[in-house]
């Protein structure tokens, strides 16, 4: 049914039971993934900023996804909490 069919029933519906119908649409919500930076030379914490002042020593930075940092047992720096 197209939305316009679908939202005609739906208020014919609940005129006849003598209510309104509170529908929501399905949820169809899209996964924002999260990046972080990391310091693979340079211990086990993930950084939310490139600039934070815990890679302020690193050489190399890596951009990764939170899931992939936490999967490889890197905690959150000190310096974001």
């Amino acid at each position: 049914m197209t939305k316009l069919k679908m939202a005609t029933v739906i208020t014919a519906v609940s005129f006849m039971f003598g209510g309104i119908a509170v529908v929501q649409p399905p949820m169809h919500a899209a996964a924002r993934t999260t990046y972080v930076w990391i310091a693979p030379h340079h211990g086990k914490k993930y950084h939310y900023t490139r600039n934070c002042r815990g890679l302020s020593n690193a050489g190399k930075k890596v951009h990764v996804t939170l899931h992939w940092a936490k999967a490889h047992h890197y905690r959150l720096c000190g310096w974001e909490k």
